[in-house]
């Protein structure tokens, strides 16, 4: 990265941080049961069930109708997961912490995350009783790192839910601690904004394969996501497998189904990386593995608005994988299978102005291989081959929101792929 890129970024989180310590942050409620119901995405709900939600099933403990609630059953151990699009979402935040009580008909392993313009962030896991009211209060830092972030979505999971067994989630009074004014994200957009647009940009010459990334335009390494596995489940399963990563067939079929569906929205588009990629890299059975994908995503975010969204890396992915696949009904015998993931993103779900610069840089690439898959990139029926340590020039039509192809293509597999962009 180019001195003028670097020191575009520090000037940014500086204006960043004086704006933020000049205002008094304040406690947003995103759900209460007073205001507008929710959403929750269907793309990546898993719950068997949609959120019923001004739930009254009378006073429990200190949670008081109305609630969401969340039921349902299925039949294999799975994870249920799904995220909350609230109407006071989404919301600038410094620091504070997430508030949310929560409640279950059985014993569950429950886990909270957050997702916003830096992609998706870490789960926490709280292990919640039968019957039980619990008020959890979790630092965003913890969730999603330091500094000014920008919420968007509130992610809730129950996680190894039991095959056949009818649970019901509650939640209620979900609000972030300390929210700041949304002008301040103004401000470090419009200080990006004098960016020349990749003029003198240099490759960063990193290995691909490596598990080490360097903080380029951020001041710190991104916090691991928190592994799924206990680590006498990581040691068992990989003296069964040679594969570095172990999914549910769930998570699986949610990876599949994402890169095959023809249309997204411009946010679920440059969600889908990350979403994917933390679906592996969660699952792994040792450290080490792969390059951090919220690091690389990250970076990917930082690079893009350092140039103004005009200029940006296109984030790869090119990973082996197994999956748990059931061999009867009742899912008592389960086969582990081998595929691959191998998928384009793009680090913002807009462009500004007609034309798009996209370079492939190693960096951003997160892979076990040392070779790098070969990139087609189609706009309008105009198509351009991405060379390793290049950029290409893409030229829009139109504003609005478009489409961007991409072919992969990587010891013998091909796959073609769809990413859409807002142009500005």
């Amino acid at each position: 990265m180019n001195n003028r890129i670097l020191g575009r970024i520090i000037s940014i989180a500086v204006l960043a941080v004086m704006t933020v310590n000049a205002q008094v942050c304040e406690e947003k409620i995103l759900y209460n049961g007073a205001g507008a119901p929710g959403q929750m995405e269907s793309a990546s709900r898993t719950f068997p069930e949609p959120p019923e939600w001004m739930a009254n099933w009378g006073e429990m403990g200190s949670m008081k109708p109305p609630y969401i609630r969340l039921s349902g059953m299925k039949n294999v151990k799975t994870d249920w997961i799904g995220a909350l699009s609230l109407s006071a979402l989404p919301r600038n935040v410094q620091g504070g912490s997430l508030r949310l009580k929560v409640r279950t008909t059985q014993n569950a392993k429950f886990g909270v995350w957050l997702s916003g313009s830096r992609g998706t962030g870490n789960v926490v896991f709280s292990d919640i009783p039968a019957n039980v009211t619990r008020a959890l209060e979790i630092p965003v830092e913890k969730m999603l790192g330091a500094g000014l972030q920008r919420v968007e979505n509130v992610w809730v999971g129950l996680f190894g839910v039991p095959v056949n067994q009818y649970t019901t989630l509650f939640i209620d009074d979900v609000s972030l601690s300390c929210t700041v004014a949304a002008v301040q994200e103004a401000s470090v957009e419009a200080g990006s904004a004098a960016s020349d647009s990749g003029a003198g940009f240099t490759p960063t010459n990193t290995v691909a394969m490596s598990p080490v990334r360097k903080p380029l335009c951020l001041s710190s390494a991104a916090v691991p996501a928190s592994a799924a596995y206990p680590d006498a489940d990581r040691k068992r399963l990989a003296t069964s497998t040679s594969a570095s990563f172990v999914l549910s067939f769930n998570e699986h079929r949610q990876i599949r189904e994402s890169l095959e569906q023809e249309a997204n929205t411009p946010a679920e588009s440059r969600r889908l990386w990350y979403r994917n990629l933390f679906f592996v890299d969660r699952n792994r059975l040792r450290d080490s593995v792969v390059a951090n994908p919220k690091g690389v995503f990250d970076e990917a975010v930082a690079f893009a608005a350092a140039n103004n969204y005009s200029f940006m890396p296109l984030l790869l992915a090119d990973v082996e994988y197994a999956y748990s696949e059931c061999q009867d009904t009742l899912c008592s015998a389960t086969l582990l299978k081998k595929t691959r993931l191998l998928q384009a993103g793009l680090p913002s779900s807009f462009v500004r102005g007609s034309k798009l610069k996209l370079v492939y840089d190693p960096y951003f690439v997160v892979t076990q291989k040392k070779t790098l898959p070969q990139v087609e990139i189609c706009v309008s029926s105009k198509c351009s081959s991405l060379s390793v340590n290049n950029f290409v020039e893409l030229e829009f039509e139109s504003a609005g929101v478009q489409k961007v192809s991409v072919k992969l293509s990587s010891g013998g597999e091909t796959q073609r792929q769809n990413l859409y962009v807002e142009v500005k």
